[in-house]
């Protein structure tokens, strides 16, 4: 496994990965980062927040986009199996 540098609420991290290389880990570190900047961004005027709240709230966001994406791609999935015994049933010339 391999290890790459990144910078996150900079604070530099060395994050070991053997998927995708060094390029895809930094395109990772940098959509994290870029999801904390926006949360802080918006949380401006309000109590002073930490950097393990903004983490966790990074992180219930990636999670709560995760979970919609599992929830389409399950939808399209049924789409997908309903469209192929409607051809099914059409090519053996039979009505679904």
């Amino acid at each position: 496994m391999k290890g790459v540098n990144v910078e996150i609420m900079g604070q530099t991290l060395a994050v070991a990965s053997d998927a995708g290389g060094d390029d895809y880990v930094r395109e990772l570190a940098r959509a994290v980062d870029g999801k904390i900047k926006e949360i802080r961004g918006g949380t401006q005027g309000t109590q002073s927040v930490s950097t393990v709240h903004l983490a966790i709230l990074a992180a219930l966001n990636f999670a709560d986009e995760l979970e919609r994406l599992r929830h389409e791609q399950q939808a399209l999935v049924e789409r997908i199996e309903a469209m192929n015994k409607r051809l099914g049933a059409a090519i053996d010339g039979k009505e679904a």
